[in-house]
């Protein structure tokens, strides 16, 4: 894939390829976490939403991964009893919530396909925007002097409370740090959508 095709996509699935072995199970399961959350207002069910929760709270250390294995076994089942297998999108939130709970990360590009395989275009756009906030096309660089006080400040802030008003905001205290990287400050200023597990701020933050 190349950077074109990686900034044109709406598809996420070529994209996930892509990123194989490249990124973090960490990095893949907030993928999904923020899929999920995108569609938060058909989340209708208890154990979708509370699977949604517990995995966000396992990457945290605040769930044990017991706790995350009961939250998958709960939306899993919610799934199965829906009656609906790939026919179409009415079941997503009990698939996708099932997807972002799953115990073990190993695969999930393969799920994913299988699980969102029937996604409205619209919707697949969406998703193929969120993967290109949590990851970037190429690795991107820094210099530990960008990273002031008001920096890591600002992107904890906005990590904790899933809130990216501020990232035109983080663009010029980095670049008052001397930051120079086009990359950088072009994903603060012109990136349309932005999540927890945001490479820049996971970049600031020391997060993988």
């Amino acid at each position: 894939m190349t950077e074109t095709e990686w900034l044109a996509a709406t598809d996420p699935a070529p994209m996930l390829e892509f990123l194989k072995g490249k990124v973090s199970d960490r990095k893949l399961r907030l993928f999904v976490i923020a899929c999920c959350r995108r569609i938060n207002a058909r989340l209708y069910n208890q154990p979708s939403q509370t699977a949604i929760e517990i995995a966000e709270h396992y990457l945290e250390g605040k769930a044990t991964l017991d706790d995350l294995i009961a939250a998958h076994s709960a939306a899993d089942g919610f799934y199965g009893t829906t009656g609906i297998y790939g026919t179409d999108d009415s079941d997503l939130p009990a698939r996708a919530a099932a997807l972002a709970s799953v115990p073990n990360c190993f695969g999930i590009i393969a799920l994913y396909r299988r699980s969102f395989r029937f996604l409205r275009p619209a919707e697949q756009a969406s998703n193929a925007a969120i993967l290109r906030d949590i990851a970037p096309f190429r690795p991107i660089t820094h210099d530990p002097a960008w990273l002031t006080s008001t920096v890591t400040s600002l992107a904890r802030q906005m990590y904790d409370s899933r809130g990216f008003s501020a990232m035109p905001i983080l663009a010029d205290a980095l670049q008052d740090a001397g930051c120079d990287n086009e990359d950088i400050l072009n994903h603060c200023r012109t990136g349309s959508v932005h999540v927890r597990g945001c490479w820049l701020v996971d970049l600031v933050l020391g997060r993988l």
